[in-house]
């Protein structure tokens, strides 16, 4: 019933990513230091951002995208079978009726309505809009609670909400990052051999200057 296509595991491939960047946990860690040579002294506060990964936050981004793709998927197979009976009944027309060269204009172009209709009718985005559902909620719900976890620590810091958003942002950038280089260093090994190991860190420094 169902026929995935090529571009489908590219599909499955984004709304992962973008479930588990949304489910990704920030975390906050405050490093002071003071050095004093008299008679100055050398204050200064650096923020610390990581997130926090789940090995379980990938089987749910799978399974919640998945969804979405079964939903795809079915209103593919609705489309397909629309279109096959519309095909049907125009050839019980040709067969049992002669049709001037009027005729078969209008039914070529009434068709083309019907298709087009097809692709974009409300009963498939309705049918299809169940399936996603359970990725939508969880995607935006995530991704908003996680955002105000780093904004209520974050605040105490006199950092502007604008600049809050920056960092949640670079936190999915570094996953991202780390995430392609984990896949790349075996391909890099073996092409250049020797042991490539160095990953990117997990964290971004921030130096504050609340203690100057």
């Amino acid at each position: 019933m169902f026929k995935p296509k090529i571009r489908d595991i590219g599909y499955f491939g984004l709304l992962t990513y973008l479930h588990l960047c949304s489910n990704l946990q920030p975390e906050v860690h405050a490093h002071a230091n003071i050095k004093s040579a008299y008679p100055s002294v050398d204050r200064n506060l650096t923020l610390q951002f990581r997130y926090i990964f789940n090995p379980w936050m990938v089987v749910k981004a799978m399974i919640y995208s998945l969804l979405v793709m079964i939903g795809i998927w079915y209103c593919r197979h609705l489309q397909s079978t629309e279109q096959q009976k519309s095909k049907e009944i125009n050839w019980v027309l040709k067969a049992t009726q002669l049709l001037t060269a009027a005729d078969v204009k209008n039914n070529w172009i009434s068709r083309n309505k019907k298709n087009s209709e097809l692709e974009l009718s409300p009963f498939s985005w309705n049918i299809f809009s169940l399936f996603a559902l359970p990725w939508i909620l969880t995607f935006m719900g995530s991704g908003f609670i996680n955002y105000l976890r780093l904004y209520m620590v974050i605040q105490h810091f006199c950092i502007s909400n604008w600049r809050t958003i920056q960092l949640y942002g670079q936190l999915q950038w570094l996953f991202w990052y780390r995430l392609l280089s984990m896949a790349m260093i075996p391909c890099w090994s073996t092409i250049f051999g020797g042991g490539v190991s160095n990953l990117p860190e997990n964290f971004i420094n921030l130096e504050t200057h609340l203690l100057d």
